[in-house]
This record gives structure tokens, C-alpha cells and sequence, in this order.
């Protein structure tokens, strides 16, 4: 079952925690592995950040990257890009996986890129069922 929270409420983390931010909290020890090919493009974030995309239209661009690496099967743009591979692996273990939690910086009830990224993987992942998402 696929939950979601912030770095800085681990009383919501229920089974394993996934990190889904390009950062590192400071001040933070890791709890928690990274799943890099599920970061959203920093050029997405930086446009963002400074008011050149609104949330919808940074979700639709972070939505469509997760499904051109999931359609590529290790090409992207010509390199050898091994995070298509690695998103594929990882989706074909998280029916076994049981519960766990994607983990970011926003709190809960606030825009956030795992609530995207969380929905996609519920239509991704055949059987995936949905938890807790804040």
C-alpha cells in the first residue's frame, strides 16, 4: 500500500521510506533509501521555484519525464541513461513491497511533486493500492 509524507513527520512513515526530492534534509540523518529515476528534472523545479510554471504545469511536465523513462526502456535523448531501467525494476518490485511511504519536503496538505508522483504510480502499478496521501 503506497503512502505519502514529509521528511518531518515520521509519525505518518508507514513501512519502508522512500526519498523522492533531489535533496537531503539538513540537520537529517538517513532513514530511508533514494529513488533517484523518480526525481523530477531540475529544470522543472528551478522554473517552479521561480514563477515561470504554475503547480498544474509543473505536474504535467514531472508526469510526462515519468513517462517517457518508463516508455524508453534505457534510451533517453540518446544516452545511456540507466534510470528508465532502474524505474522498471523498482516498479516491478513494489507489489512486494507492502506498505511503504514516498518521502519529500512539503507538508502535508501543501502542493507537492510525491502527491503527483503517487498517483502515477497507483495507474503505473497494477494492484497497488492507495494509503495514506498527504
Amino acid at each position: 500500500m503506497l503512502h505519502t509524507a514529509s521528511f518531518y513527520a515520521p509519525g505518518h512513515w508507514i513501512g519502508p521510506p522512500y526519498r523522492v526530492s533531489r535533496q537531503h534534509p539538513r540537520g537529517r540523518r538517513v532513514q530511508w533509501e533514494t529513488l533517484p529515476f523518480l526525481y523530477p528534472e531540475r529544470r522543472h523545479l528551478d522554473a517552479y521555484r521561480k514563477g515561470l510554471l504554475t503547480f498544474d504545469q509543473f505536474s504535467r511536465e514531472y508526469r510526462a519525464g515519468l513517462e517517457l523513462r518508463y516508455a524508453s526502456h534505457g534510451i533517453v535523448a540518446g544516452t545511456n541513461d540507466p534510470a528508465p531501467a532502474q524505474l522498471r525494476a523498482w516498479l516491478e518490485s513494489v507489489p512486494a513491497l507492502g506498505d511503504f511511504t514516498l518521502l519529500c519536503f512539503e507538508p502535508a496538505g501543501e502542493p507537492c511533486h510525491r502527491l503527483v508522483l503517487a498517483r502515477w504510480l497507483l495507474e503505473a502499478v497494477e494492484g497497488l493500492e492507495e494509503g495514506c496521501l498527504r
